[in-house]
């Protein structure tokens, strides 16, 4: 789990501006204390999915056009779910108490970290794979309900796993978690990257996201 200062300045908003030494400076101290209070934990089980897109054994159908398309072809999926834990809400928490600046800092680092630890967890998965694997896919994303977070927790037991609980509103606690899917293809294993979520800003509806990423020519 890294914090990469490019991702760090994108979530941040930043478009080419120029930055100088002390910006980054505590950009750099940000992501360091970030990763120091971190504690990354993550649960993954492997299911087969059926023609009607459930997961087999779950009652579990996965709803939305887009999730399905992204599986499409795959006869089997990991369902995976991760966070980077309390210690950062907390370290976020007491740097309020003293700048505002710094705790934002702070919050956005712990966006990249979980980003990052779950580019880690599906590298893990791709190496233990004999074949390839789809980007990860995450409630929310173009028109796959962001409700199906709390059966994706409660399948994967991630409170008493990984101490993950989804609420009434569907959002997750700690906030720097993440929910998904990654499907299992047919195709040959390559030496084409995992890193990422692949095309999820392409696939998305949400057009006007801050964070989106711009698409390259």
């Amino acid at each position: 789990m890294q914090i990469d200062r490019d991702e760090f300045l994108r979530y941040l908003g930043w478009n080419g501006q120029e930055n100088d030494d002390t910006f980054l400076q505590k950009l750099d101290e940000a992501a360091k204390k970030c990763l120091a209070a971190a504690t990354p934990k993550s649960v993954v089980r492997r299911f087969d999915l059926t023609k009607e897109f459930e997961l087999a054994g779950t009652g579990f159908v996965l709803q939305g056009q887009d999730i399905r398309n992204h599986l499409s072809g795959c006869r089997q999926v990991y369902l995976m779910a991760a966070t980077v834990g309390q210690g950062t809400e907390k370290a976020v928490s007491l740097a309020q108490k003293k700048s505002a600046h710094e705790a934002l800092l702070l919050d956005t680092a712990a966006s990249c970290a979980i980003e990052s630890y779950c580019d880690d967890v599906c590298e893990d998965l791709q190496r233990d794979c004999p074949t390839l694997l789809t980007p990860r896919f995450s409630c929310g994303y173009g028109d796959f309900p962001l409700e199906a977070q709390r059966e994706i927790c409660a399948i994967l037991r991630t409170d008493s796993q990984i101490g993950l609980c989804c609420d009434e509103s569907y959002l997750l606690t700690p906030r720097k978690s993440v929910t998904a899917l990654v499907g299992i293809t047919d195709l040959p294993r390559t030496q084409k990257s995992s890193r990422g979520c692949g095309s999820k800003c392409a696939s998305c509806k949400h057009i006007g996201c801050a964070f989106r990423k711009k698409e390259q020519s």
